[in-house]
């Protein structure tokens, strides 16, 4: 982990991307050198299954539109630019001021990072197994990449969305069921509405209180 900012960051994060099966080692933006990691080693949750978590958080008033749990959403189709996607949202969150610190994980992945980490960040509504199984399966199914951590906050970059209405439906119960602070604080988002968010952007990002 860095001391502190790193000029460049976004370049370098691109360039430890670019070599991570190589390295064997997973780059993170940080806001800044964190005190809310405690790793705990190889234990990634990797018995977890994300379909299993978000089914046992659903009640009947869980999201609006369904009656009963949908089931996992599912991209339009297989995307080809994936690591493209996930360096221009490293440099839009170095940008923006977001985050400008570096660590190094020791996973080939970025889903798993907040399970080796012990990721503190959402620990008042899931465990960081339980994080890392909902992101491998975002992985899976959107082309999802972990770029960093803010305080409480995690930026990914997207590069399969959603262009099937009822699936970002589907998608926001997911982001919903994995991160409510987002819903009921950012007074920005529009429930009637976030699913076409889902289908434009090509980068999420959670805060939890």
């Amino acid at each position: 982990m860095s001391d502190g900012p790193v000029l460049d960051a976004a370049d370098w994060w691109k360039r430890l991307y670019a070599r991570r099966y190589e390295t064997g080692l997973y780059p993170l933006l940080l806001e800044y050198p964190d005190d809310s990691f405690d790793p705990v080693g190889g234990d990634y949750g990797a018995d977890i299954d994300a379909a299993s978590y978000f089914r046992s958080q659903w009640t009947d008033d869980a999201w609006p539109p369904f009656r009963k749990w949908p089931g996992l959403a599912r991209p339009a189709a297989a995307s080809t630019d994936v690591d493209v996607c996930a360096g221009e949202v490293a440099s839009a969150v170095v940008h923006d001021g977001r985050a400008r610190c570096l660590a190094l994980v020791q996973v080939t992945r970025g889903a798993d990072a907040p399970a080796a980490l012990n990721w503190l960040g959402m620990t008042n509504h899931m465990t960081a197994q339980e994080l890392s199984a909902v992101l491998r399966s975002w992985e899976d199914r959107f082309g999802l990449r972990v770029i960093g951590f803010g305080h409480g906050r995690l930026y990914v970059s997207v590069a399969a969305r959603p262009t099937d209405v009822h699936q970002a439906h589907v998608l926001t119960a997911e982001h919903y069921l994995a991160c409510p602070d987002v819903f009921h604080v950012d007074p920005g988002l529009d429930w009637s509405t976030y699913h076409e968010d889902l289908m434009k952007r090509r980068a999420w990002w959670f805060w939890w209180d």
